[in-house]
């Protein structure tokens, strides 16, 4: 099972179940933060894996999820 984390400044924000949730998630950010972060440079996103508790997550390139 995959899920993702949704990260903005290192900090935690969302916790998502799926690649369309992040997409949404992302252009709701985007929307909001037109003026400050329009590229969300701020926003790391990691892919979370089974086992991810033990073996972290990947980071992805958020631009995929444009």
């Amino acid at each position: 099972m995959t899920d993702f984390a949704v990260l903005v400044d290192g900090a935690r924000v969302a916790k998502v179940a799926t690649e369309d949730d992040v997409r949404s998630w992302l252009a709701k950010y985007r929307e909001e933060h037109s003026e400050d972060d329009p590229g969300a440079a701020h926003v790391q996103i990691i892919e979370r894996r089974r086992l991810a508790w033990l073996r972290g997550g990947t980071l992805l390139d958020r631009r995929q999820f444009f």
